[in-house]
C-alpha cells in the first residue's frame, strides 16, 4: 500500500514545490528557490529509483518486506525534512501574504501527507513532524502576535493531523482485517464447493452469468470446467418462466429448497437431465450472488418413469395395460358426454394363436404378438389408442365415431390387417381374429357395461365362424 501510492504522492510533491517557488519568487531570491527545489527533485527521483527496484524485487517475504518499509519510512522523512527546510528558507520577513501562503502550503501538504500515509502510523510521523516543526518554530521566533496565532493553529492543526491519523489508521487495519476475514471465508466456500461431489456454482445476482463453478457443475451441463464460466443457468431450463420465478423470490430473500428442475444441457435438448436444485443469497466478492447446488437424479428419475411405464404398459408390446386402458376409456367417455359425441369399443381375440405359439415356441408366439400389436396400431387415427389385456386379447377404442357403420369399417380393416401372412425368419404364419363391436352410449353408458358388450359381441363372432367382425346386438344380453 506505501509503495503503490509513492507515484502519486512524488507528483504531488514535485507540482507543490514548483508552484511555491514560483509564487515566492517575487520575495525569495531565485538561487535561494531553485536551489531547495532541486535538492527536493533529487530527493523525490531517488524515491523513484527506490520504488522500481522495490518492484523488481521477486522476494516477498515477511521479513525482506518489512526492509522494504524501513526504507519507504527513511525516504518519507528526507522528504519531510526538505520540506521542513523550504518552511524556514522560503518564509519572507517583510511580507504577511506570502508568510500565509507558506504556511497554508505546509499545512495542506502535510493533511494530504495523513491521508496517503495513514496506514503506517510511523510514515505520518516521519513526514509531517520535519515538515510543520521548524516552520512552527520560526513563526514562535518571529515574536509578533499574529504569527504566534499563527503558529498555534498550526499546532492544533498538527494535533488534529495526528489525531486523525491515528483514527485513519486504526480503521484501515480493521477494514483490512474485515476484508482479509471475507476473503478467507471466500477461500474456505470456494475450497469446499471444489470439493464437493455435488454440483455447484455461484450466479451474479445482476448479470445471472456464473462466476464460480466446480467440476460437478461443469459435467452436469457437459462442459469444461472454464466454459461454464460466464454462462447463464437460465438457458439450461427447460422451463424458463419457473427460473425467472425463481429468481425473484431468491431477490426478495427466500431460499430454495430441493426444487425439481427439468435441464435441456444440449442445445438440440435431445439430452435432458433432472436436478434437485436449492439455491440461497450470498454476498460474494462484495457483491450479492446466487449460490446454487444441483443434486443430480436423471438416474433416478429414468428408473422412476420406466417403472412408471411399466406399470401402465404391456412389457411385451409395448401397448397400454388395462390399467392404462381404463383410465383412458373413462377420460374419453367423460369427454363425450360433456361434447355429446359416440365412442367405439372393439374387442379382439385372435384365432389360431394357441395352435401356433404351442407348435413353435413362446418366442414365435411372442412375435406374432408383436406384430398383431403393430398392425391395429397402424389401422388407427391419432385419437384413437389400442391395449394388450393380457394373452391373445387386444382392444381398441375409438374416439368420435358417427355410426355404427363407420365402426364396423374399422375392425374389417383390422381384420383384414391382421389376417395377412407374417414370416418369421423361415417360418410363414397366419392368424385371424373375432372382434366384437359395441357403442357409446347406444349400447351402454357405463365403462364395464361397454367392455361386457363389446366382449359379447367377440364371442358371437367365434360363435359364428371367427375372422369376422360382429356389432353388438341387444339380444345378446
Amino acid at each position: 500500500m506505501l509503495f503503490s501510492g509513492s507515484i502519486f504522492s512524488i507528483t504531488i510533491n514535485a507540482t507543490v514545490g514548483l508552484i511555491l517557488i514560483i509564487v515566492q519568487l517575487p520575495v525569495i531570491p531565485v538561487s535561494t528557490s531553485l536551489s531547495w527545489y532541486a535538492v527536493l527533485l533529487m530527493v523525490l527521483i531517488s524515491r523513484c529509483v527506490l520504488l522500481v527496484y522495490w518492484q523488481r524485487d521477486e522476494d516477498k517475504t515477511e521479513r525482506n518486506q518489512a526492509r522494504w518499509i524501513q526504507y519507504f519510512r527513511f525516504s518519507i522523512l528526507v522528504t519531510g525534512s526538505i520540506w521542513g527546510v523550504g518552511g524556514v528558507i522560503l518564509m519572507p520577513l517583510d511580507s504577511m501574504a506570502y508568510q500565509t501562503f507558506l504556511s497554508f502550503t505546509i499545512g495542506g501538504l502535510s493533511s494530504g501527507g495523513m491521508a496517503s500515509l495513514s496506514v503506517d502510523r510511523r510514515s505520518v510521523v516521519a513526514f509531517v513532524l520535519p515538515t510543520m516543526i521548524p516552520h512552527i518554530l520560526l513563526l514562535i521566533q518571529e515574536g509578533e502576535p499574529i504569527t504566534y496565532g499563527m503558529s498555534a493553529m498550526l499546532l492544533l492543526f498538527l494535533f488534529f493531523v495526528f489525531l486523525v491519523a491515528r483514527k485513519s489508521g486504526e480503521t484501515f487495519l480493521e477494514n483490512a482485517r474485515l476484508r482479509i476475514k471475507a476473503l478467507e471465508s471466500e477461500s474456505r466456500l470456494r475450497m469446499m464447493l471444489d470439493f464437493s461431489p455435488i454440483a455447484a456454482s455461484i450466479i451474479d445476482i445482476r448479470t445471472q452469468e456464473v462466476v464460480f463453478a466446480n467440476k460437478s457443475y461443469a459435467a452436469l451441463i457437459d462442459k469444461k470446467h472454464q466454459e461454464a464460466l460466464g454462462l447463464k443457468l437460465r438457458r439450461y431450463y427447460a422451463n424458463k418462466v419457473e427460473y425467472d420465478e425463481t429468481v425473484k423470490l431468491i431477490e426478495r430473500g427466500q431460499q430454495i429448497n430441493n426444487q425439481l428442475v427439468e435441464l435441456n444441457v444440449t442445445e438440440s435438448q435431445q439430452t435432458t437431465k433432472w436436478v434437485l436444485a436449492s439455491y440461497l443469497q450470498i454476498e460474494y466478492h462484495s457483491k450479492q450472488m446466487i449460490l446454487g447446488w444441483f443434486y443430480d437424479i436423471t438416474d433416478r428419475k429414468v428408473m422412476e418413469e420406466h417403472a412408471q411405464h411399466l406399470a401402465h404398459h404391456d412389457a411385451l408390446t409395448g401397448l397400454p395395460n388395462r390399467i392404462l386402458f381404463r383410465e383412458r376409456l373413462h377420460l374419453a367417455m367423460t369427454m363425450a358426454e360433456r361434447d355429446k359425441y359416440a365412442l367405439a369399443l372393439m374387442f379382439i381375440d385372435l384365432d389360431e394363436f394357441k395352435p401356433i405359439n404351442d407348435s413353435y415356441g413362446h418366442d414365435v408366439g411372442d412375435a406374432v404378438l408383436i406384430e398383431c400389436a403393430e398392425r391395429i396400431r397402424s389401422c388407427l387415427r391419432k385419437p384413437d389408442s389400442v391395449a394388450r389385456l393380457g394373452g391373445d386379447e387386444f382392444v381398441v377404442l375409438l374416439h368420435k365415431v358417427t355410426d355404427e357403420q363407420a365402426a364396423l369399417q374399422v375392425g374389417e380393416k383390422v381384420l383384414e390387417a391382421l389376417q395377412g401372412p407374417m414370416t418369421f425368419e423361415e417360418l410363414t404364419v397366419s392368424v385371424g381374429a373375432s372382434i366384437g363391436v359395441a357403442l357409446y352410449p347406444l349400447h351402454s353408458t357405463e365403462e364395464d357395461g361397454l367392455l361386457n358388450c363389446a366382449d359379447f359381441a367377440m364371442y358371437d363372432a367365434k360363435r359364428h365362424g371367427r375372422n369376422r367382425v360382429r356389432l353388438f346386438q341387444n339380444e345378446y344380453k
